[in-house]
């Protein structure tokens, strides 16, 4: 195996990028009228800045069936497409490539629905107790077709990739798991059909924007249900070597849920928590694999490189502490990463690190975070 480091040129999932590490999707909630904001710009100006070899965009919605708020960037029609690449052209000064993540919240919406909120199967959301109406067989046809127009718009405006969202409960996750998708017709009621949607997807993504256009996903190795009814290991791996039969180019490896045993942000204890899955799917799959998850020293960065399969790494909340990380350890200051995993980054006015706050927003957020925790204990 050759050996890789993190600061060297490399070339992950069909892109070119400086460095192997990345920064994981990230919802900004500062997008202005659905459209990118200066406020976007600026986090990925600095980002780019800062070092990152390749930034994935938070949740970029791309179906008319989804209940994104004005703070969430659409690309579901081409007025779009200006901003789009304005943004694009602002990371690529800085020589950092750009992969936006396609995502669907489906239930897990914490404001109140602008319309019929949308998902497999009538389950109720464990969290937000909202109970979907069922997709038509018509309605998913549209949508797999709103996820390859917005996948081409984000191409026309000079995006390197997209990024599937299929982890976290969203919508690509609750179509794999048998616990939300409790469907009787071809998108439900065995492994393979719960997978129909997901290849659909890619595989209109590619007929659209043509084969060598990269196209990612994010998993999750195991929703660590608490009653062991969801997505597993074993629907990871099988799912995953179906992917890379159908031409996807890479795979972030996650895991966990809002409401299982684990949440996708754990605790500063945890550390490279999902490295067993990815290196697992790094020998038995022919494409890229990204590791995400508590990866917070450049040492354990370089040794997870080094002897395993594994092509890069991708961090989230440590790059909103710290959005020039990159370049402070590669200009050898080499303490961990400053976050201590408090999850106060995700605040409803936007994401940005609790310890940047004003005392004001500081407040605002510690009963953010305290509904949150709350919420969490209900489960």
């Amino acid at each position: 195996m050759d050996a890789k480091k993190a600061f060297n040129p490399a070339r992950v999932g069909g892109i070119d990028v400086k460095n192997r590490i990345f920064r994981s999707a990230t919802h900004e909630g500062t997008a202005r009228d659905n459209k990118v904001s200066d406020d976007i710009l600026a986090m990925h100006r600095e980002l780019a800045q800062g070092g990152t070899g390749l930034i994935i965009t938070g949740y970029v919605c791309v179906s008319k069936t989804d209940n994104a708020g004005p703070t969430t960037v659409t690309v579901t029609d081409d007025a779009c497409i200006d901003g789009l690449r304005i943004w694009a052209e602002t990371v690529h000064a800085h020589g950092t490539k750009i992969v936006a993540q396609l995502n669907h919240s489906t239930t897990q919406i914490f404001s109140r629905p602008k319309g019929t909120v949308f998902g497999p199967s009538p389950v109720p959301d464990p969290v937000t107790g909202i109970v979907p109406e069922p997709f038509t067989g018509k309605q998913l046809n549209e949508l797999v077709s709103e996820f390859a127009d917005g996948a081409f718009r984000l191409k026309t405006a000079g995006f390197d990739g997209v990024q599937i969202h299929g982890a976290h409960g969203y919508l690509v996750n609750r179509f794999l798991s048998p616990a939300f998708n409790t469907r009787d017709d071809e998108y439900g009621g065995s492994p393979e059909n719960r997978r129909r949607l997901v290849l659909e997807i890619l595989t209109a993504i590619k007929t659209r924007c043509g084969m060598d256009f990269p196209v990612w996903i994010k998993l999750n190795g195991s929703d660590f249900s608490r009653d062991g009814k969801g997505f597993d290991r074993e629907m990871f791996l099988d799912l995953s070597r179906e992917l890379a039969e159908n031409g996807i180019d890479a795979i972030e490896v996650s895991g966990g849920t809002l409401f299982g045993e684990h949440s996708p942000s754990r605790s500063k204890s945890h550390t490279a928590y999902h490295l067993d899955f990815a290196k697992e799917l790094s020998e038995a799959v022919d494409v890229s694999v990204v590791l995400v998850g508590g990866l917070r020293n450049l040492a354990t960065v370089e040794t997870i490189l080094g002897e395993t399969g594994i092509q890069a790494v991708a961090l989230s909340r440590s790059l909103i502490r710290e959005p020039t990380l990159v370049n402070r350890w590669m200009s050898g200051d080499l303490r961990d990463a400053e976050c201590v995993s408090c999850n106060g980054c995700f605040n409803p006015k936007g994401t940005r690190c609790f310890f940047h706050l004003s005392e004001e927003d500081k407040a605002f957020q510690k009963r953010v975070m305290k509904l949150m925790g709350a919420m969490g204990k209900k489960t």
